[in-house]
């Protein structure tokens, strides 16, 4: 019998092309990349560049153009423009639109958004550029990364504690992405790539500059937070971090200090010798033109406990078998993130039917307790379970104008039962015995 033959629709020809790429550059550490730029602008780079940026989908540029103005507009329509631009070489982008989100600690986190035409021509240069970098990363590194997560590196760090690395440097970058020295950037892309066109891409996208308040500045500094291709480039600048932790072998037994990295944020592990390694991790940052932040780069041991991607850690004595091991479940900023999340939804919620603030509180915990649920969650979460209906309780309690505060009339049962409300408790994945009481 004659195999059918194989039908290949363009996500497969790119994901060829990328494997090929990522082959050829592991196969050969060294070799430069000189002819990429044609593959930038072939209709079927620039679709599944399309496709990526609509699963982001994300917020206008400066030119107010939105991800469904761009389906109006004619997709296939938009990706010909595109194509030819890039073809004739004329491609010039936009400055990206200044936007600023809160962080955990009350400030404000600055992101610049690209045009949907720039993120898409970001995004095809970083379909055909990613796989030579991603050939040579290191293992430790997890951040922005195709098939890592966070909940890698939690492992890995769940893991080398246990080993006996009790020591850890709690490491913060001072304005990573603002304060990266273009140049020096450029030089590293370099190392890998000598297409020109290419390299002119990216320089202009890293001199494009910012609109906020409607006035135009630059800088020498810095590829704005919230770009397709931002990540990868803060990838490819803190890899001369790894290739120094590689190349010196400060992971082997000898020494037994082991980087965890998720893009700017990264800790260091250790039996002995904390500030050792502290020191070469500065001395590589000063020659990279990184500054610590003295103020929340800290020594501790495990015992003392450390944050790290909304999670802590800490080294307790298990209620199994009394000895000391490691647990890890979601900070006390992430609890009342979370916390705060709910009480917003149910506080301009409350005007609409049940169903209906239940389906958006739903969204929440469910992507909160997904990325949390893998460490030593359950006491947390059954804490945040009951706020959650506890709150809504509230919320029935004064829209019906009822005495008491309706228990009787809605114990949490009933919103699971009922309303299908989501019981993060039932989705911890640790041993529901071996825990540590949250707070310690």
């Amino acid at each position: 019998m004659i195999a059918p033959k194989a039908t290949h629709i363009p996500q497969d020809k790119v994901r060829v092309l990328q494997r090929k790429l990522y082959r050829a550059a592991k196969d050969n550490p060294r070799r430069k990349f000189g002819v990429l730029y044609d593959k930038v602008y072939r209709q079927d780079v620039l679709r599944q560049a399309w496709s990526n940026v609509k699963a982001n989908k994300g917020a206008a540029g400066i030119d107010e153009q939105t991800i469904s103005a761009a389906e109006e507009y004619g997709v296939q329509r938009l990706l010909g423009e595109i194509g030819e631009v890039l073809l004739s070489k004329s491609y010039r982008p936009s400055p990206v639109r200044r936007v600023y989100i809160p962080k955990p600690d009350g400030r404000q986190r600055p992101l610049g958004i690209p045009t949907v035409t720039d993120r898409i021509v970001q995004a095809a240069v970083k379909i055909v550029i990613e796989p030579i970098f991603e050939a040579g990363f290191a293992d430790f590194s997890y951040g922005f990364r195709p098939k890592r997560s966070a909940q890698d590196a939690l492992r890995e760090i769940y893991k080398y504690i246990n080993f006996g690395c009790h020591w850890v440097v709690d490491a913060d970058l001072k304005s990573y992405f603002d304060t990266i020295p273009k140049d020096k950037l450029i030089k590293l892309v370099r190392m890998r790539i000598t297409d020109k066109f290419v390299i002119k891409l990216l320089s202009l996208w890293l001199e494009a500059g910012v609109m906020e308040d409607g006035k135009l500045s630059h800088s020498p500094l810095g590829t704005p937070q919230g770009g397709v291709i931002s990540p990868l480039l803060a990838n490819i600048y803190l890899d001369a971090l790894d290739r120094l932790w590689v190349k010196q072998r400060l992971g082997d037994r000898q020494h037994d200090a082991h980087l965890m990295r998720y893009a700017d944020d990264f800790v260091i592990l250790c039996a002995r010798n904390p500030e050792k390694y502290l020191g070469i991790a500065k001395q590589r940052l000063d020659r990279l033109e990184l500054t610590l932040n003295s103020e929340k780069t800290k020594i501790k041991h495990v015992r003392e406990g450390f944050n790290f991607l909304g999670h802590t850690f800490i080294l307790a004595p298990s209620r199994v078998t009394g000895k000391m091991k490691c647990f890890y479940y979601p900070s006390l900023k992430a609890v009342a993130a979370v916390k705060q999340s709910v009480k917003e939804i149910i506080r301009h919620q409350q005007h609409r039917n049940l169903p209906d603030v239940v389906g958006q509180l739903n969204l929440v915990l469910r992507g909160w307790g997904n990325y949390f649920k893998t460490g030593n969650a359950k006491d947390v979460f059954q804490q945040i379970d009951s706020y959650v209906t506890y709150n809504l309780c509230i919320m029935l309690r004064k829209k019906h104008k009822k005495p008491g505060k309706g228990w009787r009339d809605h114990p949490p049962s009933w919103f699971y039962d009922n309303h299908k409300l989501y019981c993060l408790r039932k989705s911890v994945t640790s041993s529901p015995n071996d825990v540590i009481r949250y707070g310690r």
